[in-house]
């Protein structure tokens, strides 16, 4: 028997987490006044020291990247989506901005490329939507699959430094990872 079997038949809560923390370090979050690419301040031995706490953040509360919101919905999709800390990113759909957002892990930016996630992301612009990716400090607006596969193909952040294009999250420079 596994240790997830064994945890939840001895009563403890199992996380589909398990140690990613990424929601909690790679976005900006308003309520908690904590910038993109830092860690939150109430992360606490991997995971949230303020979950089921009612100083917990709505904007918390309510979010689930794509991964975990495909286990809890029972999508269909859930084994197609890999767990973010195998594909080195994450992503959801964005309500109000009708676009799916992708976040990068800064430590392991090529990751994903060789995941399942391109295809995934290839059938959202196949369906109309837009595709933002975050990226070690930069921001790329994608709406074709053609601009998507020149992202796969080619580093456009290390092509952005190289040019001498500054981040647009300068609070990246600070970066000290997870």
């Amino acid at each position: 028997m596994g240790q997830a079997k064994q945890k939840r038949q001895a009563g403890a809560r199992i996380s589909w987490c398990r140690t990613c923390t990424y929601c909690c370090v790679l976005p900006k979050i308003m309520a908690l006044d904590k910038p993109m690419y830092r860690r939150c301040a109430h992360i606490r031995d991997q995971g949230c020291s303020l979950f089921g706490q009612p100083e917990r953040p709505a904007a918390c509360l309510s979010y689930n990247c794509a991964y975990l919101s495909a286990r809890l919905t029972d999508s269909p999709d859930r084994n197609r989506i890999p767990h973010p800390l195998e594909a080195g990113a994450y992503f959801h759909r964005d309500p109000v901005e009708k676009a799916v957002v992708l976040f990068v892990d800064p430590e392991r930016p090529d990751l994903w490329k060789a995941s399942v996630i391109p295809d995934l992301m290839r059938s959202v612009l196949r369906g109309g939507e837009t595709l933002v990716i975050f990226d070690r400090g930069y921001q790329m607006i994608v709406q074709t699959q053609e601009h998507l596969d020149a992202i796969i193909a080619r580093d456009f952040v290390a092509f952005a430094a190289a040019q001498g294009r500054k981040p647009d999250f300068p609070e990246f420079a600070e970066w000290a990872g997870p």
